[in-house]
């Protein structure tokens, strides 16, 4: 499991790749996103195209950064989400939850209209 973070005007990218499968490790992907909100950045685009395998120990982990952003007025949109991880938001109904988009492009790109709209 490993993850990395860009910044492109104002929003925050989240690029997930190989396995989630809720260690504890992934912890540290929380924290570190925390960090963004608390500096003002809210709004984040998890790109998960490169996601392997994910169990409810990572879906946790994304529900987490989730109510992390929603609770600092931010949005998240989930973005090119591998097959195995759109049967799981299904089975788990989070995909009413969660607002996906195509690609990675696109959904900074809703997420910069949706804010000069507010």
């Amino acid at each position: 499991m490993e993850y990395s973070f860009f910044i492109y005007d104002g929003v925050v990218g989240v690029k997930l790749v190989g396995d989630f499968l809720g260690h504890p490790e992934e912890k540290n992907l929380i924290r570190d996103a925390k960090n963004f909100t608390k500096s003002g950045l809210r709004d984040f685009v998890i790109d998960a195209a490169q996601v392997n395998h994910m169990n409810s120990g990572g879906l946790s982990m994304l529900v987490r950064l989730y109510t992390d952003v929603s609770q600092h007025k931010g949005r998240m949109l989930l973005v090119a989400s591998p097959e195995q991880l759109s049967k799981l938001l299904k089975i788990t109904k989070l995909d009413k939850v969660f607002t996906k988009a195509e690609r990675r492009g696109e959904a900074i790109q809703n997420l910069r209209l949706s804010k000069k709209s507010a």
